[in-house]
């Protein structure tokens, strides 16, 4: 819902020129790239949904950086924090992959991919209609709103499957 608006409101709202738009992009893949191993393998010891009730924050943090941003250094920051949400992503398909057995897992994600897809469509459009009529810093509140109210109670309400393992029927 926020990716294709965070740079048009760095540069339209922010007045973010071309080089720091690169430096918040650039940030947010090095910080993925450099940190997606040492939080994948602590989720593999520690567990999962602990990395990512770390993780979803930080992203949250990001638009909130983003929309209060005071200069061009707290946009890199929040750039290289947005990509804390390519970390989670992963540990979170993780989890996905271990709630559900491996022979409805085909099924699972195909049902799966064709909801989130029709829902980012919908939530992508209606983000433009926030942007235009009410205000494009509510586009990133209204983000953290949602995954706040309804994300991380479900993610608090499914077990760890740190230790799961489906036994072949």
């Amino acid at each position: 819902m926020v990716f294709p608006f965070t740079q048009v409101f760095a540069y339209q709202i922010k007045g973010a020129n071309e080089f720091v738009l690169g430096a918040m992009v650039a940030g947010s893949a090095l910080a993925s790239i450099a940190l997606a191993i040492p939080l994948g393998r602590l989720a593999d010891r520690i567990g999962r949904k602990k990395i990512l009730f770390i993780t979803i924050p930080l992203f949250w943090l990001s638009n909130l950086m983003l929309i209060l941003a005071p200069s061009p250094v707290f946009l890199v920051i929040a750039g290289i924090l947005q990509g804390f949400y390519f970390i989670g992503a992963s540990i979170a398909a993780a989890i996905e992959r271990e709630l559900v057995p491996p022979e409805q897992m085909g099924r699972w994600i195909g049902i799966n991919r064709f909801f989130k897809m029709l829902l980012g469509a919908f939530l992508a459009l209606t983000a433009g209609i926030i942007w235009d009529k009410v205000g494009p810093q509510y586009v990133f509140i209204l983000f953290v709103g949602i995954d706040l109210l309804i994300r991380m109670p479900l993610l608090i309400s499914i077990p760890e499957t740190l230790h799961n393992r489906f036994k072949p029927s």
